[in-house]
């Protein structure tokens, strides 16, 4: 662990203090002691390990990944749909297949607007007790005082956004299709407490939008009070272009514009109709973004040895 990667966690530690209130809430985030927290900030090093140092930076999003985000057309889209959310305090659901390219621009807007009141939880497979003790530790939130009562759990989010309605306070909530229906009923108290007052984005895979759908026209309890509230919208994406893959390709090192057409059609690029302000537009895209990240990274190793 070098000093500079030190010093890169112990800024986010001090953003994350801003944004919560407190180095204590920090240290509940991170589920570390509030000592531990403290000795990091104010240069009392020598006693702390490096595990201890990778545990605090990746719960406040420390990233020692090379792979660089480019700006593509669906990074735009997702980032103008977080600011949409937020600046006009709306609930939205954004739904697309696995692949896409949904993860890293919600992560890459978390983490650049997250002095700006933006949160951020990436779900498993919860239900609502499990879901609401995750989020408070990602809000700072020490949740072991209300354990017994789930419901206070959620009174105790519901109070933190409240705390912070002048600002515009935005959650998003990634894999929310992984939650068990409890934990996505309670959405409906969550807006139904901040209406106008925060804006909340949830995203996942197309079975988001289908398990919400079947759900309305099964009846389900409570399914047609959440579509209401994320205003009966699925958003989704279109996929990667020809111009995005290029611009991929750009920000992580291969600039030969042959090689960059050759990954491209490698991918297997799909066929798809694009509503534009002038008509309808084909366009071919690539459905799945790991693809070409593999075969990038594969480019770039073949340079490297060459």
């Amino acid at each position: 662990m070098t000093n500079l990667q030190k010093n890169e966690i112990i800024q986010l530690i001090e953003t994350e203090t801003q944004r919560l209130g407190s180095q204590k809430k920090v240290s509940t985030k991170c589920e570390v002691s509030a000592a531990t927290i403290s000795q990091m900030v104010n240069g009392n090093h020598e006693l702390i390990k490096p595990e201890m140092w990778l545990k605090v930076g990746f719960a406040l999003g420390y990233d020692q990944s090379e792979w660089q985000i480019a700006e593509t057309l669906g990074y735009r889209k997702v980032a103008n749909i977080c600011t949409d959310a937020k600046n006009e305090a709306f609930f939205m659901m954004l739904s697309s297949p696995a692949g896409m390219g949904k993860t890293a621009p919600l992560k890459t807007y978390f983490e650049l607007n997250s002095d700006n009141e933006v949160f951020y939880i990436k779900c498993r497979e919860w239900a609502k007790r499990e879901f609401l003790v995750e989020l408070c530790k990602s809000l700072g939130i020490d949740s072991t005082k209300y354990y017994v009562h789930v419901d206070k759990l959620g009174a105790k989010v519901s109070e933190f956004f409240n705390q912070r309605k002048g600002k515009k306070p935005l959650l998003i909530v990634d894999d929310a299709g992984k939650l068990r229906d409890s934990a996505l009923r309670w959405f409906i108290h969550l807006f139904d407490e901040n209406e106008d007052n925060m804006g909340c984005l949830i995203a996942g895979t197309e079975y988001l939008e289908k398990r919400i759908r079947d759900g309305v026209r099964l009846k389900k309890l409570g399914f047609d009070e959440i579509e209401s509230r994320f205003g009966r919208t699925y958003l989704g994406l279109i996929g990667t272009t020809q111009k995005d893959t290029q611009l991929i390709c750009t920000a992580n090192g291969i600039h030969d514009k042959a090689l960059q057409n050759q990954l491209f059609s490698e991918c297997n690029p799909l066929k798809k109709t694009l509503k534009t302000r002038d008509g309808n537009q084909t366009i071919e895209v690539i459905d799945d973004l790991r693809r070409l990240k593999r075969v990038i990274k594969r480019e770039k190793l073949k340079l490297q040895y060459a």
